[in-house]
């Protein structure tokens, strides 16, 4: 199954918009943290995804202190997650991620482990489970145990694992040879747009946009080991108008997240269609996918 899926991954890579005759252009649509209106990592989120039109589920995954993992985006608590004070992840015990909550509407349950995802995700072979390792881990073996875990309770193989640290996709190739990893590159200039402090709003006014030459691509692809992508926001997608054509070119995959709204990223995908012919594998969204999909017209 997941050679199969290495397969396929390579021809959407490699295949012009047109040619593509799957829903949505051919687009994988994953949802952001889960389904919207639900606390994000939960698992309520989750199911509702897969029960949702979203081809997939994007969540985030760090580690406790005691060596669990956990689902959670931010490396302190205190946004999504209460009940422990403003703590890092990696600080917090089994017995402390069991005693939290989950804030915001429709909150209040604690906060879920990895494993009680992956039971959900085992259940929907049809459904992508993208897992994003948040935190870099400079000594690999927990994240080989993570990995060997993930092939064990998903042996439908419908997942993939991304991070923006190369390191850390380098310490998941070691243990898995044939998964699809995807490097997350953001632009800095969105800083300001997803960090509200003063540091956000530095880096955001003294940032250059990521470049993804040609060049760097097939080092991505010689240092990380196909099969493999790259996981951009629409900003840098902007700001590198050949991405689409020289990854397609190269079997590299291209997701792009929807960080400015999902409105502003079918309109960037328009315009990168018009321009490239291409379109790129997948995008993650934080509304409806159909609606997504309609603005596509798809």
């Amino acid at each position: 199954m997941r050679a199969k899926r290495v397969i396929a991954a390579a021809l959407i890579a490699a295949l012009p918009w047109s040619a593509v005759s799957a829903a949505c252009l051919g687009m994988q649509v994953h949802a952001h943290r889960g389904a919207p209106s639900l606390p994000e990592n939960s698992l309520a989120s989750i199911n509702a995804a897969y029960a949702g039109g979203w081809d997939g589920v994007e969540i985030d995954m760090q580690r406790l202190q005691d060596g669990r993992w956990v689902l959670h985006h931010d490396l302190l608590t205190g946004r999504t997650v209460g009940g422990v004070g403003r703590k890092a992840v990696l600080q917090l015990s089994s017995a402390d991620w069991r005693g939290a909550k989950l804030l915001g509407q429709g909150g209040g349950s604690a906060p879920p482990f990895l494993d009680d995802a992956l039971k959900l995700a085992a259940a929907q072979p049809a459904k992508t489970f993208n897992a994003e390792l948040k935190v870099i881990y400079r000594d690999c073996a927990p994240v080989s145990k993570l990995v060997s875990g993930m092939k064990q309770a998903l042996p439908h193989g419908n997942w993939m694992i991304t991070s923006a640290f190369p390191e850390a996709l380098r310490c998941v190739r070691s243990t898995d040879r044939q998964g699809y990893l995807g490097l997350i590159v953001f632009d800095p200039r969105h800083a300001d747009t997803v960090s509200a402090n003063p540091l956000g709003r530095y880096v955001s006014q003294r940032a250059t946009a990521p470049q993804l030459s040609k060049q760097w691509l097939a080092n991505l692809a010689a240092t990380v080991g196909a099969p493999v992508g790259v996981h951009v926001d629409a900003m840098t997608l902007a700001a590198n108008p050949q991405l689409l054509r020289d990854a397609a070119a190269q079997s590299v995959r291209v997701f792009v997240y929807a960080v400015g709204g999902d409105a502003a990223l079918a309109q960037q995908l328009r315009t990168a269609k018009q321009r490239e012919g291409y379109l790129p594998s997948g995008v993650i969204i934080d509304g409806s996918a159909q609606t997504f999909c309609q603005a596509m017209g798809g």
